[in-house]
């Protein structure tokens, strides 16, 4: 019997745990992943991948099948967080205050697992494969730059991989539909009158305005916004103040809005600045308010869903599979959506802590299952385009 994909990946294991480990204890900010972005470079030219690059730090890999088209791209990110590691593993982040903290590393690693898969494979391979290795996810910036580079043009379809604690090692999470949301950015300012703090009746308080404001925008939410809708209107930042004796003339508030609709996107901005300008009248303050459009909604394709779960029953037929909820965090992979359909897998790592916290780590047998999933989920693509 010719050797299975998930045979092959679990064969590349010490492979990819080593590649992995290695980008977890050397992570770098978004659009600074020098390293990282040289050690991916490396990889493929051992592979005979040949590559083009998207701006410093963006890899855009190439493997050619029998035909030109169809394309499929294969993306990972590969930047981290500024954030302080505190596990105590041999692999931990060597660079203060940096870590790989949201899976970028395993994303990077199991990606390249699959392209050393894919390239033996490439008699299989009726179209080409595109593998992104794209910077600043993090920033929800590194969708558009690679984009704007031009060489993602061609693409008919991309597929995404995220690893997720939430979910049991051994478990996928796959679902058509919104998977991830939408957001706006949000700034407020308040503008007051400063003076004594013993002499308030002499002042107009922003830092008292601006305290109704961020109590009174989670009542969008509760009263304005169906409860089956998923939303959410976070403050984050409160900038007020300059010593305890002043009552503050500005104050700076900044958050982020989550959305799973565009509907409810477009009701949310003007909703913010009627309330903002409410409770500004009611104070005499001024205000201003900068509600931006952030990042698109992630939708996945019906028409990939298919594809991507029929290759994951085939190749991986002791995995559990379920569905998954939408959450309020964002992922600019769904930047892709405005070239070709975009489909975003989850793969459970199990684990105690989420991602972002600062002990953040995964069970590294997902990393077989992940780069699996990219290379089963591509040759069925193009199996099911030639059906």
């Amino acid at each position: 019997m010719p050797e299975t994909i998930l045979e092959r990946a679990k064969g590349l294991q010490g492979e990819t745990v080593a590649l992995r480990r290695w980008f977890h204890a050397h992570p770098e900010p978004s659009f600074k992943e020098y390293k990282t972005a040289a050690r991916v470079r490396e990889v493929l030219k051992q592979l005979g991948i040949e590559f083009q690059t998207a701006g410093e730090t963006g890899t855009v890999g190439g493997i050619p099948g029998r035909l030109d088209h169809p394309v499929i791209a294969l993306r990972a990110d590969i930047d981290a967080l500024e954030i302080h590691e505190k596990n105590e593993a041999s692999y931990r982040s060597e660079n203060d205050g940096l870590m790989h903290a949201c899976g970028h590393d395993a994303h990077t690693a199991a990606l390249l697992t699959a392209a050393k898969i894919l390239v033996q494979q490439k008699d299989r391979l009726a179209g080409t494969i595109k593998l992104i290795f794209q910077p600043a996810e993090e920033l929800g910036e590194g969708a558009a730059a690679v984009i704007g580079s031009g060489l993602l043009d061609d693409v008919d379809a991309f597929l995404g991989i995220h690893v997720r604690p939430g979910l049991p090692g051994g478990t996928l999470a796959l679902q058509a539909g919104p998977v991830m949301a939408g957001a706006n950015s949000l700034k407020i300012d308040v503008w007051g009158k400063s003076g004594h703090a013993g002499r308030p009746h002499e002042t107009v308080d922003a830092i008292v305005a601006g305290a109704e404001i961020v109590g009174a925008l989670q009542t969008i939410v509760s009263r304005e916004i169906a409860p089956t809708e998923a939303v959410v209107i976070s403050v984050s930042q409160f900038h007020a103040g300059t010593r305890d004796n002043i009552i503050a003339n500005h104050a700076r508030i900044s958050g982020t809005v989550r959305v799973t609709s565009e509907e409810v996107r477009r009701y949310i901005a003007p909703a913010i600045r009627r309330v903002v300008a409410g409770i500004s009248a009611a104070h005499q303050v001024e205000s201003q308010v900068i509600c931006d459009y952030a990042t698109p909604v992630l939708y996945n394709s019906d028409r990939l869903y298919p594809i991507v779960r029929e290759a994951a029953e085939k190749a991986l037929p002791e995995i559990s599979i379920q569905g998954v909820t939408a959450e309020l965090g964002t992922e600019d992979f769904s930047a892709y959506g405005k070239i070709a359909p975009v489909f975003f897998a989850f793969v459970g790592t199990g684990g105690q802590f989420s991602i972002h916290h600062e002990q953040f780590d995964i069970d590294e047998e997902a990393l077989a299952i992940a780069a699996t999933l990219h290379a089963s989920v591509a040759i069925n693509y193009f199996e099911r385009q030639e059906r």
